[in-house]
């Protein structure tokens, strides 16, 4: 009997009620060897009367303890594999969603198979005309000789960064990295059949960062590693007190200690040196506080809205609503804002056009094919390194922290968020053409 190893994907469009239902399953023969694998690390800290610690025998684990294995299980299996399998599918079927997808339940059978039951909205018309030749006119820029000099100030100082930078010295305090991550047994023997998950990582400079900073600061690209630090532990399993064991490999860094204009120049293909301070130019020339980068954007995008049909519906701009509303609530003049009479009907305005870009920006990123590569990943990270830089990213950048520390990102979430900025890229380009 051929044993079923691939994770499958059902999608259900419920055009009626403009949702989109997905059914993530990972098969048992994945999974049944995760059971014996947690039960023998279970053993060896449980405490149960009549037994001494670490003399439980293994079938009375395996038995009465199957129940929070299973649950170890489910939550591991989830960050290993259900969302990257989840998105990855979404991008490979050209499904366009308005807002992000959520969890709704996990069914899990005495087999061992474990069901993810995702539900996401979509949106309630989405008529995309032809967009590539609307009349759009950049917003100029400043023409300040200061800009000039700032902009080759700028390069000046990353080219001294540049030339300092010792590759050597490995892994460092603020660069991003991609790591591959197995669970391993206490034999060394990789589970799940030997597949893996691929996350990407910002080493932080805070005090709850300190246990990512000793685990992979100074490691070099190509590096092999096995770990139980609890920092991996509580991104992969937290409701589980067992020290599972993990092999890493360091697969690409983007480094922080300079910014990369190779990586830049590829990422917005760059040929030329008047090409590329041009572009530099777009985020140190500001009009009323705002550069001249994110103006053309937000028009370019506004503009595409306006001559299509693209309506949500009401249930994606209450979530949006929301997610605006949580993050307003941590800026200090946040009652301030909300005691204008019109603060509803702005905000639910705001989710409307946020809802839109991401929208446009899926559609496009489809129809024309638009595929993403880890150079593409790696030129939008280098863009986070460098506060004036990170205007060249429009859409909010995916929230990497909790409880002040740095935690992974799946590699597909990563993904997904550098098509759509990537598509972004590709309508201000065709727009823009002279």
């Amino acid at each position: 009997m051929t044993l079923k190893t691939e994770i499958s994907c059902t999608i259900n469009q419920d055009k009626a009620s403009y949702n989109c239902h997905f059914k993530i399953s990972i098969p048992q023969e994945m999974t049944e060897s995760f059971f014996e694998f947690a039960a023998e690390s279970q053993q060896q800290i449980a405490q149960t009367a009549g037994f001494k610690k670490g003399t439980i025998p293994f079938s009375y684990i395996q038995k009465h303890f199957k129940t929070p294995i299973a649950n170890h299980l489910k939550e591991i299996a989830l960050k290993f594999f259900g969302f990257n399998a989840l998105l990855k599918n979404i991008r490979e079927k050209k499904i366009v969603l308005a807002g992000p997808p959520t969890l709704e339940k996990i069914e899990f059978n005495e087999s061992g198979l474990i069901t993810y039951y995702f539900q996401a909205n979509t949106p309630k018309d989405l008529y995309m005309q032809s967009w590539k030749y609307l009349p759009f006119k950049a917003v100029p820029r400043k023409k300040y000789r200061d800009i000039d000099k700032q902009v080759k100030s700028f390069l000046a100082d990353e080219d001294t960064l540049f030339s300092n930078y010792k590759p050597n010295n490995g892994i460092q305090i603020g660069d991003w990295i991609c790591f591959q991550a197995w669970l391993i047994n206490n034999k060394n023997h990789r589970i799940f059949l030997g597949q893996h998950t691929s996350v990407w990582l910002k080493i932080g400079d805070e005090e709850p960062d300190l246990m990512m900073q000793k685990l992979f600061v100074g490691k070099n690209l190509g590096d092999t590693f096995t770990t139980d630090m609890p920092c991996l532990q509580s991104y992969f399993c937290e409701s589980s007190d067992n020290n599972y064991v993990y092999e890493i490999t360091i697969k690409e860094i983007v480094p922080h200690a300079y910014f990369s204009l190779p990586l830049f120049k590829q990422y917005f293909k760059i040929k030329t040196q008047k090409d590329l301070q041009s572009k530099l130019t777009e985020v140190f020339s500001f009009h009323n506080d705002i550069s001249q980068r994110r103006l053309m954007t937000f028009e370019a995008l506004g503009l595409i809205m306006k001559k299509n049909q693209i309506i949500m519906p009401d249930s994606a701009i209450n979530v949006q609503k929301k997610e605006i509303l949580q993050e307003m609530r941590s800026k200090s003049d946040f009652m301030v804002y909300k005691m204008d009479k019109n603060f509803d009907l702005q905000v639910t305005e705001l989710a409307k056009k946020q809802l839109a870009d991401s929208v446009i920006a899926e559609a496009i990123a489809y129809n024309d094919n638009l595929t993403i590569s880890n150079c593409d990943i790696k030129g939008l990270l280098n863009l986070t390194h460098r506060p004036r830089i990170k205007d060249f990213i429009y859409f909010p950048f995916i929230k990497s922290q909790a409880n002040g520390q740095e935690f992974p990102i799946e590699q597909e979430t990563l993904n997904h968020f550098c098509l759509r900025e990537k598509s972004v890229n590709h309508i201000i380009h065709h727009l823009t053409k002279k």
